[in-house]
């Protein structure tokens, strides 16, 4: 998957370059991802341990992806492609948390 994020490529790219089936592709593309929203804490334990006067940045961006038209859900408006939404949020200095 995160090959797949950061060239850009399609599932037939990644498992032709990888030795798998496209299939074999999406579905180790699904259980990677499964596995990274796993680990990812959650907001709350995120902003555990900032004090009251500290504050944090939330700031996000779209990465671009093969979707077709049909995929609504994945389609940004704003940017006018289709695209997963990345949402981050970090200390002032730039640290994710």
């Amino acid at each position: 998957m995160l090959a797949r994020l950061r060239k850009n490529e399609t599932f037939a790219q990644v498992g032709a370059g990888f030795g798998v089936s496209e299939s074999t592709a999406w579905r180790y593309g699904d259980e990677t991802l499964e596995i990274l929203v796993a680990w990812a804490p959650g907001l709350r334990e995120s902003l555990v341990g900032l004090g009251e006067g500290d504050f944090v940045i939330v700031d996000g961006t779209l990465i671009p992806t093969d979707r077709i038209a049909a995929d609504e859900p994945y389609y940004s408006q704003k940017h006018k492609r289709h695209g997963m939404n990345v949402r981050a949020v970090a200390r002032p200095d730039g640290t994710l948390l």
